[in-house]
């Protein structure tokens, strides 16, 4: 089996990051090795929460990862804490031939999340660079390059060292998903919009793209996968609350 460390933070309440992307990566046969970067009482859409920064974990947990010969396939890093930390995962894994994709977490709807400024999305931007793909909405596509044109801030990151961007929350026509830049090639893959924001769905997007992609896939037909997939799962949810998240859990048997 092919083995994954992913790198990211995880609530008790609130189905997105680690809670979401492990088993996701599991149904995709792909053996899961987490790092959090935080430890919620809960996600932060709820509004009142308690958090555990992990910046002072990481390292350590990493050098004991070493002393176990612990080698990976693929990396996959989401939400992060500190610039610090940031700083740790480009350490550890400066000379891995693995996969490595980034979500690089900084913000939404043009505007950087709570704490997300300076050192810490300066190293982000490292860390994208660094990244084999990565996968930004339009508000992280415009921070980590500084231009609002998508093609031109893809091709940014492409000149960067990105083998592809996969540009989420695209939408077109009543319909939604992502769109990838290659070298080479622009592709789009839409889904109906289901209609109402959810936590989560970009974890598991993520996930999904990067287990699909151990397993062999292209990029192109592991984003399609991907949006495929939250499609259905929103499909299925039943949650009053969005904050709550998907209910992923009813359409795992469709990544075996």
């Amino acid at each position: 089996m092919k083995k994954c460390a992913v790198i990211n933070d995880i609530s008790g309440f609130g189905k997105c990051s680690l809670v979401a992307q492990l088993p996701v990566l599991s149904a995709l046969g792909t053996q899961a090795h987490p790092a959090p970067t935080a430890v919620l009482s809960n996600q932060t859409a709820y509004g009142s929460y308690y958090s555990c920064d992990m910046t002072s974990f990481l390292k350590p947990c990493f050098e004991q990862w070493k002393k176990l010969g612990a080698e990976f396939d693929g990396i996959l890093t989401g939400y992060f804490a500190s610039a610090q930390e940031v700083r740790t995962v480009l350490d550890f894994f400066s000379d891995t031939k693995a996969l490595f994709v980034v979500d690089p977490v900084m913000g939404d709807n043009g505007e950087l999340y709570d704490g997300f400024t300076g050192s810490l999305c300066e190293e982000i931007k490292k860390l994208a660079c660094r990244a084999d793909i990565i996968t930004p909405n339009f508000t992280e596509l415009r921070c980590l390059t500084g231009e609002s044109n998508v093609n031109k801030a893809a091709q940014i990151m492409l000149e960067s060292g990105n083998k592809a961007v996969v540009l989420t929350g695209v939408e077109e026509n009543g319909l939604i998903g992502s769109r990838v830049f290659t070298r080479g090639e622009c592709k789009t893959f839409l889904s109906p919009k289901r209609g109402g924001y959810f936590s989560g769905t970009g974890d598991i997007f993520s996930a999904v793209l990067t287990g699909m992609m151990l397993r062999g896939e292209s990029v192109f037909d592991a984003a399609r996968t991907a949006g495929e997939f939250i499609s259905n799962v929103i499909s299925v949810t039943e949650a009053e609350n969005s904050q709550d998240g998907v209910d992923f859990e009813k359409r795992l048997g469709d990544l075996i």
